[in-house]
Protein backbone atom coordinates (compact mmCIF):
# COMPACT_ATOMS: atom_id res chain seq x y z
CA UNK A 1 0.00 0.00 0.00
CA UNK A 2 2.25 2.84 -1.33
CA UNK A 3 -0.47 5.18 -2.77
CA UNK A 4 -0.70 8.20 0.19
CA UNK A 5 -4.34 8.57 -0.30
CA UNK A 6 -5.04 4.97 0.70
CA UNK A 7 -2.77 4.55 3.71
CA UNK A 8 -5.26 4.65 6.87
CA UNK A 9 -5.33 6.77 9.85
CA UNK A 10 -3.99 5.07 12.74
CA UNK A 11 -5.64 5.78 15.91
CA UNK A 12 -2.49 6.66 18.30
CA UNK A 13 -4.80 6.29 21.18
CA UNK A 14 -5.78 2.59 21.01
CA UNK A 15 -1.83 1.63 20.76
CA UNK A 16 -1.24 3.13 23.72
CA UNK A 17 -4.17 1.60 26.06
CA UNK A 18 -3.08 -1.88 24.16
CA UNK A 19 0.15 -1.11 25.36
CA UNK A 20 -0.60 -0.17 29.04
CA UNK A 21 -2.57 -2.96 29.30
CA UNK A 22 0.09 -4.73 28.62
CA UNK A 23 2.17 -3.37 31.63
CA UNK A 24 4.35 -1.99 28.54
CA UNK A 25 6.90 0.49 28.43
CA UNK A 26 7.48 2.16 25.06
CA UNK A 27 11.43 1.22 25.63
CA UNK A 28 10.16 -2.58 26.13
CA UNK A 29 7.42 -2.46 23.38
CA UNK A 30 10.39 -1.05 20.84
CA UNK A 31 12.59 -4.06 22.11
CA UNK A 32 10.04 -6.46 21.39
CA UNK A 33 9.29 -4.95 17.95
CA UNK A 34 13.09 -4.38 17.15
CA UNK A 35 11.87 -0.12 16.49
CA UNK A 36 13.31 2.75 18.19
CA UNK A 37 11.24 4.36 21.23
CA UNK A 38 10.51 7.54 19.18
CA UNK A 39 9.07 4.94 16.64
CA UNK A 40 6.41 3.39 19.15
CA UNK A 41 6.28 7.00 21.13
CA UNK A 42 5.32 9.04 17.37
CA UNK A 43 3.06 6.06 16.44
CA UNK A 44 0.82 6.53 19.43
CA UNK A 45 0.83 10.66 19.10
CA UNK A 46 0.82 10.53 15.66
CA UNK A 47 4.23 12.64 14.85
CA UNK A 48 6.06 11.62 11.94
CA UNK A 49 9.73 12.88 11.98
CA UNK A 50 10.62 9.73 12.86
CA UNK A 51 9.81 7.89 10.37
CA UNK A 52 10.50 7.94 6.04
CA UNK A 53 7.54 8.27 5.09
CA UNK A 54 3.64 7.68 6.43
CA UNK A 55 3.75 4.39 4.53
CA UNK A 56 6.47 3.43 6.66
CA UNK A 57 4.76 4.95 9.68
CA UNK A 58 2.02 2.16 8.71
CA UNK A 59 4.24 -0.46 8.71
CA UNK A 60 5.94 -0.25 11.61
CA UNK A 61 2.09 0.34 13.54
CA UNK A 62 0.89 -2.97 11.85
CA UNK A 63 3.68 -4.39 13.41
CA UNK A 64 3.50 -3.10 16.64
CA UNK A 65 -0.68 -3.88 15.98
CA UNK A 66 0.69 -7.61 15.63
CA UNK A 67 2.39 -8.04 19.25
CA UNK A 68 -0.05 -5.98 21.11
CA UNK A 69 -3.02 -7.91 19.47
CA UNK A 70 -4.78 -5.23 17.73
CA UNK A 71 -6.95 -6.12 14.89
CA UNK A 72 -6.62 -3.46 12.02
CA UNK A 73 -10.06 -1.89 12.55
CA UNK A 74 -8.95 -1.72 16.15
CA UNK A 75 -6.82 0.51 15.52
CA UNK A 76 -6.51 2.04 11.51
CA UNK A 77 -9.46 4.18 9.90
CA UNK A 78 -9.19 3.47 6.45
CA UNK A 79 -10.27 5.76 3.77
CA UNK A 80 -14.07 5.18 2.30
CA UNK A 81 -13.74 3.32 -0.55
CA UNK A 82 -10.25 1.24 -0.10
CA UNK A 83 -10.33 -2.55 -0.06
CA UNK A 84 -7.83 -3.70 2.37
CA UNK A 85 -5.92 -7.20 2.07
CA UNK A 86 -7.70 -9.92 4.01
CA UNK A 87 -4.78 -12.44 3.86
CA UNK A 88 -2.02 -12.44 5.59
CA UNK A 89 0.38 -13.55 2.11
CA UNK A 90 -1.39 -10.43 0.46
CA UNK A 91 -0.61 -8.21 3.33
CA UNK A 92 3.44 -9.78 3.21
CA UNK A 93 3.91 -8.99 -0.22
CA UNK A 94 2.55 -5.49 0.15
CA UNK A 95 4.81 -4.62 3.16
CA UNK A 96 7.64 -6.34 1.43
CA UNK A 97 7.01 -4.13 -2.20
CA UNK A 98 7.34 -0.93 0.39
CA UNK A 99 10.17 -1.94 2.07
CA UNK A 100 12.53 -2.55 -0.57
CA UNK A 101 11.08 0.71 -2.30
CA UNK A 102 12.77 2.03 1.31
CA UNK A 103 15.64 0.04 1.01
CA UNK A 104 16.69 1.45 -2.67
CA UNK A 105 16.15 5.11 -1.80
CA UNK A 106 18.03 5.04 1.10
CA UNK A 107 21.03 2.94 -0.52
CA UNK A 108 22.95 6.09 -0.74
CA UNK A 109 23.83 7.09 2.62
CA UNK A 110 25.25 3.19 3.58
CA UNK A 111 28.87 3.60 3.55
CA UNK A 112 29.94 7.43 3.29
CA UNK A 113 29.20 8.03 6.74
CA UNK A 114 31.16 5.16 8.38
CA UNK A 115 33.81 5.05 5.79
CA UNK A 116 34.28 8.87 7.16
CA UNK A 117 35.45 7.77 10.64
CA UNK A 118 37.83 5.22 9.64
CA UNK A 119 39.74 7.98 7.11
CA UNK A 120 39.47 10.28 9.84
CA UNK A 121 40.95 7.13 12.18
CA UNK A 122 43.48 6.62 9.59
CA UNK A 123 44.57 10.61 9.70
CA UNK A 124 45.54 10.11 13.60
CA UNK A 125 47.24 7.10 13.40
CA UNK A 126 49.74 8.48 9.91
CA UNK A 127 50.92 11.29 12.47
CA UNK A 128 51.32 8.93 14.66
CA UNK A 129 53.39 6.97 12.51
CA UNK A 130 55.63 9.47 11.05
CA UNK A 131 59.06 7.33 12.20
CA UNK A 132 59.46 3.71 11.00
CA UNK A 133 60.30 1.87 13.81
CA UNK A 134 60.63 -2.16 14.18
CA UNK A 135 57.10 -1.66 15.91
CA UNK A 136 55.93 0.01 12.92
CA UNK A 137 56.89 -2.98 10.69
CA UNK A 138 55.49 -5.15 12.91
CA UNK A 139 52.45 -3.62 12.57
CA UNK A 140 52.00 -3.29 9.35
CA UNK A 141 53.13 -7.62 9.14
CA UNK A 142 49.83 -8.08 11.41
CA UNK A 143 47.78 -5.63 9.45
CA UNK A 144 48.45 -7.95 6.44
CA UNK A 145 47.48 -10.50 8.21
CA UNK A 146 44.40 -9.69 9.01
CA UNK A 147 43.62 -8.09 5.57
CA UNK A 148 44.48 -11.60 4.17
CA UNK A 149 41.83 -12.84 6.57
CA UNK A 150 39.14 -9.93 6.37
CA UNK A 151 39.66 -8.89 2.74
CA UNK A 152 36.99 -6.33 2.33
CA UNK A 153 36.42 -5.78 5.99
CA UNK A 154 36.46 -1.40 5.57
CA UNK A 155 35.03 -0.54 8.76
CA UNK A 156 34.91 -2.35 12.23
CA UNK A 157 33.23 -1.62 15.52
CA UNK A 158 31.17 -2.43 18.18
CA UNK A 159 27.44 -2.41 19.35
CA UNK A 160 27.66 -1.99 22.84
CA UNK A 161 23.63 -2.48 23.38
CA UNK A 162 23.59 -5.47 21.09
CA UNK A 163 26.91 -6.94 23.08
CA UNK A 164 28.92 -7.56 19.73
CA UNK A 165 31.69 -6.88 17.48
CA UNK A 166 30.28 -5.69 14.24
CA UNK A 167 32.48 -5.60 10.64
CA UNK A 168 30.71 -3.76 7.95
CA UNK A 169 32.09 -4.44 4.12
CA UNK A 170 31.71 -2.37 1.02
CA UNK A 171 30.01 -5.57 -1.32
CA UNK A 172 26.57 -6.12 -1.50
CA UNK A 173 24.95 -8.62 1.00
CA UNK A 174 25.08 -12.26 -0.38
CA UNK A 175 23.91 -15.27 1.50
CA UNK A 176 25.19 -18.70 1.50
CA UNK A 177 23.00 -19.87 -0.93
CA UNK A 178 24.15 -17.27 -3.15
CA UNK A 179 20.67 -15.21 -2.97
CA UNK A 180 22.19 -11.76 -3.37
CA UNK A 181 20.06 -8.66 -1.24
CA UNK A 182 20.52 -5.25 -3.82
CA UNK A 183 21.46 -2.19 -1.85
CA UNK A 184 22.50 -3.74 1.34
CA UNK A 185 25.95 -4.28 2.33
CA UNK A 186 27.81 -7.57 3.92
CA UNK A 187 28.11 -7.06 7.71
CA UNK A 188 28.67 -10.01 9.88
CA UNK A 189 28.72 -9.62 13.84
CA UNK A 190 31.15 -11.57 15.67
CA UNK A 191 30.62 -12.68 19.57
CA UNK A 192 33.13 -12.66 22.58
CA UNK A 193 32.99 -16.43 22.21
CA UNK A 194 34.11 -16.21 18.65
CA UNK A 195 30.84 -17.02 16.89
CA UNK A 196 30.46 -15.40 13.36
CA UNK A 197 26.99 -14.57 12.36
CA UNK A 198 25.90 -13.32 8.83
CA UNK A 199 24.05 -10.04 8.37
CA UNK A 200 22.90 -7.12 5.96
CA UNK A 201 23.30 -3.94 6.45
CA UNK A 202 21.89 -0.39 5.71
CA UNK A 203 21.95 2.92 7.21
CA UNK A 204 19.27 6.04 7.21
CA UNK A 205 18.02 8.36 8.38
CA UNK A 206 20.58 8.14 11.71
CA UNK A 207 19.42 4.61 12.16
CA UNK A 208 21.28 1.08 11.77
CA UNK A 209 19.11 -1.64 9.75
CA UNK A 210 20.47 -5.36 10.07
CA UNK A 211 18.61 -8.12 8.35
CA UNK A 212 19.42 -11.60 9.77
CA UNK A 213 19.53 -14.59 7.27
CA UNK A 214 16.31 -15.49 8.83
CA UNK A 215 14.85 -12.29 7.61
CA UNK A 216 14.24 -10.71 10.32
CA UNK A 217 15.22 -7.47 10.42
CA UNK A 218 16.34 -4.56 13.23
CA UNK A 219 16.21 -1.22 13.59
CA UNK A 220 18.97 0.54 16.19
CA UNK A 221 19.92 4.55 16.35
CA UNK A 222 23.39 5.05 14.66
CA UNK A 223 24.80 5.58 18.36
CA UNK A 224 24.44 2.12 18.95
CA UNK A 225 27.72 1.34 16.67
CA UNK A 226 30.20 2.88 18.79
CA UNK A 227 32.83 3.67 15.54
CA UNK A 228 36.67 3.69 15.80
CA UNK A 229 37.67 6.60 16.81
CA UNK A 230 35.45 5.92 20.07
CA UNK A 231 36.62 2.85 20.66
CA UNK A 232 40.43 4.11 20.61
CA UNK A 233 39.49 6.66 23.23
CA UNK A 234 38.16 4.96 25.35
CA UNK A 235 41.02 2.03 25.99
CA UNK A 236 42.80 4.97 26.48
CA UNK A 237 41.07 6.02 29.14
Amino acid sequence: MTNPNEIPEILGAEFTRARERAGLSTIDLAKMASLTTSHVEQIENGELSSFYSPAIKFVAAKKLASFLGLTETECFVYPEGVVTKSTKTQAAEGDGELTNKVHVSIAKENFDKLLLATQELDNKKSKFYKKPSFYFLAILLLAGVFASVFARADIVGVMPAYGERLVITSETCKWENGREEPNWLFAYFETAFGVVNRACYIRYNNQIWLRRATGVEMVFPAEYFKQPNAIVDTVKN
